[in-house]
């Protein structure tokens, strides 16, 4: 029972939301957050190569201080960051209304939320609670939860035209018949844009088809 969400959360205080605005054409999850010290950290994934030039943005983000890069893989990398505002992207008090978060990803200026809820009501709690501190709050897809949870994966109008454009243009050919300048030039938009919608939907059907006890070998 109940409802899922996607949420489109913005405003200038928001954590980090200055330096998504500055570098739009990388991805951030967020990981989770804790408190040390009387302080608020962040756990940030970051997707995507310019590394330094996020690391400059966090750098200057009036939100957060103490940018740390802590690990970096083949596909990504994870930073820390000590939270400078008041805000939060989901507020910790919308747990009361039993909200379950299953994502946040950066998007569009903002983060957009993956929440499950358990009716209307928490939905508006939600809604309540980001206009009061004016953060600008737009649902962009609900769904009945009556599905199965391991059916709750989700992507957006844009991630479902880029992957079906791709797969037509023959993208995912080997070799391919079509390169991303191809599909942005059909699109409208940037190569950067392309890629990270690109990413961004694969790793939603990635994370929604891999089985967590059946990891490779290598990684036990």
């Amino acid at each position: 029972m109940g409802f899922i969400a996607e949420v489109h959360l913005v405003h200038d205080d928001l954590p980090l939301v200055p330096t998504i605005e500055r570098r739009s054409g990388m991805t951030l999850r967020y990981e989770y957050g804790t408190t040390h010290d009387d302080r608020r950290l962040q756990f940030v994934s970051a997707f995507g190569d310019d590394y330094p030039t996020l690391e400059a943005a966090m750098a200057a983000d009036p939100t957060v201080s103490e940018p740390t890069r802590i690990a970096t893989f083949d596909n990504r990398a994870i930073y820390r960051v000590v939270v400078d505002t008041d805000l939060e992207i989901v507020p910790s008090q919308c747990a009361d209304h039993g909200l379950f978060v299953f994502t946040i990803t950066s998007d569009d200026g903002g983060w957009v939320a993956r929440v499950h809820l358990p009716d209307r009501d928490a939905l508006s709690a939600f809604r309540l609670h980001c206009r009061d501190r004016d953060i600008s709050f737009r649902v962009t897809q609900l769904y009945d939860s009556s599905v199965s949870d391991d059916q709750t994966y989700f992507l957006t109008d844009r991630q479902h035209e880029i992957l079906t454009m791709a797969y037509y243009a023959g993208y995912f050919q080997v070799p391919r018949s079509a390169t991303q300048d191809d599909l942005a030039n059909r699109l409208g938009v940037s190569d950067s844009a392309v890629s990270q919608r690109l990413r961004r939907a694969i790793s939603e059907l990635i994370a929604a088809t891999l089985e967590n006890d059946r990891l490779p070998a290598k990684r036990r």
